[in-house]
């Protein structure tokens, strides 16, 4: 029980355009030393709404007690917001699960929102390798305004916009929120996309949800292991 509740780890990244803590605990579990509270298991600030959505959605799926404060240069763009803070959930991730021993290791899981089905393949192997075939197009959301109050270059640029953006996050950079978490935390993740539809939020979430539970098992202690690594090396180190 004591590895099951007490796996948690802090992460702290300054660089001249980001300052971020994140404090993460698995299985809800509460470290003494940390922000995290059973009354506040999630709390993701990073100045980026749509990273917000997708890792508070990760951290519900994983049972994750997760605290994120990002403050980044989102005046410029977002592009060392996504990959900064996700690097930094990375580490804390990787840290806190120790060398692994005596866990599942490996685990498959699939999430839908809307039309998009996603599937997610995961080994916590210490090799990392991220591989997706995830429909990164579209439009993230639709106006609300009729187009006949709008002349063409409006259409236009709106259309552009939506095709690059989801949400508030411009769609490139969520490939850098994957492979940033993925490396960092030493996993090796295929993502497959079963279907999709036209609002790449939904492909975002159901990553997210998908990731979450796959991560949830992955990182459940298996007693048939009796605290050994779920590798014929005996070791994942090596």
């Amino acid at each position: 029980d004591g590895l099951v509740l007490n796996r948690f780890a802090s992460s702290d990244r300054k660089t001249k355009e980001t300052s971020i803590s994140v404090h993460l605990a698995f299985n809800g579990g509460l470290s003494s030393t940390s922000t995290l509270t059973s009354t506040t298991p999630i709390r993701i600030d990073t100045g980026v709404q749509t990273l917000n959505d997708f890792y508070t959605t990760l951290a519900k799926e994983a049972n994750i007690s997760l605290h994120v404060q990002c403050k980044g240069d989102t005046w410029v763009d977002d592009h060392h917001t996504t990959e900064d803070v996700s690097i930094a959930i990375g580490k804390a991730i990787n840290a806190s699960l120790g060398t692994k021993a005596g866990l599942n290791r490996m685990w498959c899981s699939s999430a839908k929102v809307g039309d998009s089905h996603v599937e997610v393949v995961m080994d916590l192997s210490n090799r990392p390798c991220l591989t997706h075939d995830l429909a990164l197009c579209g439009t993230s959301y639709s106006s609300s305004s009729s187009s006949s109050s709008k002349n063409n270059g409006q259409e236009e640029q709106e259309e552009e916009y939506q095709h690059e953006y989801v949400g508030d996050m411009s769609i490139e950079m969520f490939d850098h929120v994957l492979e940033s978490l993925v490396m960092n935390s030493l996993m090796t993740v295929h993502i497959v996309q079963h279907s999709a539809g036209n609002n790449v939020m939904d492909t975002v979430l159901a990553s997210a949800m998908a990731f979450g539970r796959a991560l949830k098992f992955c990182a459940a202690v298996d007693p048939r292991r009796a605290g050994k690594t779920a590798s014929s090396k005996g070791t994942l180190s090596a």
